[in-house]
């Protein structure tokens, strides 16, 4: 192979390619950190003067547009990752999606099949290695071998990069003792439809174990169900077609009434999901959708279909007097209902970790007569809030259990009243929490938003005081998202973090692993503040080397500011070395001292 047309180089895992960016070539080194129960992960660019195929799997590869593309022989190169003392690895090829700006930039990660590459259109591949709880912590050198060949030629070696892995004596929690309180809003039907699967079947629950896995493994800690149908009318996808969207939530609770007149609930897949969820240590909280504040499009027919019911609550029912599925009007049936669920969310022992959520309010009073005839059915129910600090310090009868506001309230609300947050969070008795959705611009985990913000984001959390951070979709799919991420009007990458594989494994991306970095950061904070004598200090310190303004009325929301919070990759490495340096030495020091107390010194 001629390499005098060939550019590679080692990138830090949290580098995007963009489309018409040129990458930095030449680093053939590269080093990583990781803890234990973590992973190491870095990025490596490469391109050729020529068009060439790039295979990820050891199979024998022939390229289907052979004639139209190449006339001839075709270049074929071949990585191959290898790192002995942690095995579990992979190489995957970035794919680059269309972003709101329509320049190509890079998410999705693949670690199957080809890709064909352009002439001089540099190739982005992501690294990972997962270090275990039970990895020896040291050193561990690894390589990347580039094989090439032409159609029937032999391989030949054509490159040898190398790296290393260093593993920190530090073992990062998880299951219950993770601290960060990440939630993920799922939308199991979303998966249902892009997979081609009957919803609730016994093949969507197939499906659903993956994906549920996966959220958790990324550090999601709740389960969210829908209790009504379209609790959100679809995120009026019915209103935008360009690109096409179907996003309507469904009940998970099926409905019959009987001949007598009686109702009766079928809670069998609400309680499929939720065990499932348990399974993967997701149900710290139960986050409930449809019992209050349900969103309606009346011009287009999305209205309030009760009688006398304050809330448009939609619940479907199957009439086994003549088979037909009607809806129910009535304020006692549907009150009826909501009691019921209450009781079977009781009996089965799920009522303790249930947050009712009302989402984006916009006509208060509404609101309050809507939670005025929830608590009628259902007293006890617990509420989980995201708006006005304000309303609520105003009406000390809403009990909030959990408060996530969007960040900008934050910031609004400190600037008109300082200290306002705090006094709502300390009427809190549960999670504390902030979140971003479409908007703001920054910080984000759009496609569009540097991967830093991902990490970023927990870091934010600890910054602040709080618990975790709350986001709004992991699933939420446009037609097709590999193409065209532009779900209804939304940034790109606003509605998911994963893509749907074809083979029905979620395909994971960039930003999964950014968001899942930070959360690392933030545990070793929580370890540091715990464990060192002075830790809440040393936490402090590190901070302000990421937070650059510390009063968050100041915050600009519209772009990434370097004046505002660090986008230098070398800063984030610096905390988190920090943070292990520090747990190292107070054990280093706690153990010294075991041992001169059991020697009488």
């Amino acid at each position: 192979m001629d390499k005098t047309g060939f550019l590679f180089g080692w990138q830090h895992e949290s580098f995007r390619l963009i489309r018409g960016q040129k990458p930095v070539y030449g680093q053939t080194h590269m080093k990583m950190a990781c803890c234990r129960n973590d992973f190491a992960a870095a990025s490596l660019v490469l391109q050729s003067d020529e068009r060439f195929v790039l295979q990820l799997e050891d199979h024998a590869e022939f390229y289907a547009r052979q004639w139209n593309d190449f006339r001839g022989e075709y270049l074929v190169l071949r990585p191959e990752v290898d790192c002995p003392g942690l095995p579990d690895l992979t190489l995957s090829r970035v794919q680059m999606h269309p972003d709101d700006d329509q320049v190509g930039k890079g998410d999705a990660l693949f670690d199957w099949g080809s890709e064909l590459v352009e002439p001089r259109v540099p190739l982005q591949l992501f690294l990972r290695l997962n270090a275990a709880p039970d990895t020896a912590p040291g050193r561990y050198p690894g390589t990347v071998r580039l094989y090439a060949h032409r159609q029937f030629e032999d391989e030949e070696l054509a490159l040898v990069l190398t790296f290393e892995a260093e593993v920190a004596d530090v073992v990062l929690p998880s299951g219950p003792e993770q601290t960060f309180h990440l939630v993920i809003w799922q939308h199991p039907a979303n998966i249902a439809r892009h997979h081609q699967v009957p919803l609730f079947s016994d093949a969507h629950f197939a499906l659903l174990e993956d994906y549920t896995r996966t959220l958790r493994e990324m550090g999601n800690v709740a389960a969210t169900v829908t209790v009504s149908d379209i609790p959100w009318v679809g995120q009026d996808c019915f209103a935008r077609t360009n690109p096409y969207s179907d996003l309507f939530e469904y009940n998970m609770v099926r409905i019959f009434r009987e001949k007598d007149g009686s109702f009766r609930y079928d809670f069998s897949v609400l309680q499929r999901y939720l065990e499932l969820c348990r399974k993967y240590g997701m149900t710290r909280e139960i986050h409930l959708f449809g019992l209050a504040h349900n969103w309606v499009r009346p011009e287009c027919g999305y209205g309030n279909i009760t009688d006398d019911y304050p809330d448009p609550i939609r619940l479907r029912y199957t009439d086994r007097a003549d088979g037909c599925a009607r809806y129910m009007r009535k304020a006692a049936d549907i009150k009826a209902y909501i009691a019921a669920l209450y009781r079977w969310l009781d009996e089965e022992g799920w009522l303790p970790g249930c947050l009712v959520a009302p989402d984006e309010p916009e006509d208060m009073e509404a609101l309050t007569a809507s939670m005025s005839a929830l608590k009628e059915a259902a007293p006890d129910f617990r509420i989980q809030a995201d708006y006005s600090p304000f309303f609520i310090m105003d009406h000390p009868e809403l009990e909030i259990t959990s408060y996530a506001p969007l960040i900008p309230t934050i910031a609004e609300g400190e600037k008109k009243e300082p200290g306002i947050i705090r006094k709502v969070m300390d009427r809190c008795s549960g999670s504390r929490l902030w979140y971003t959705c479409c908007w703001p611009a920054t910080p984000n985990t759009f496609l569009g938003s540097p991967l830093l913000e991902g990490r970023l984001i927990p870091l934010v959390t600890q910054w602040l005081g709080l618990d975790g951070f709350l986001r709004w979709a992991y699933t939420c799919w446009p037609a097709d998202p590999l193409r065209n991420g532009k779900a209804m009007g939304w940034p790109v990458g606003d509605a998911f973090f994963v893509y749907p594989g074809r083979g029905g494994q979620p395909i994971l991306s960039l930003r999964y692993f950014a968001l899942k970095r930070g959360i690392g950061d933030f545990e070793l904070m929580q370890m540091v503040k715990r464990e060192c004598p002075d830790g809440e200090a040393l936490v402090q310190s590190a901070l302000r080397q990421i937070i650059r303004q510390p009063d968050i009325t100041r915050w600009s929301w519209d772009a990434p500011d370097e004046n505002q919070c660090s986008y230098d990759p070398a800063d984030y490495e610096a905390v988190r070395a920090q943070m292990v340096k520090a747990l190292l030495d107070a054990r280093s020091a706690g153990m010294k001292e075991g041992k001169e107390k059991l020697h009488g010194k």
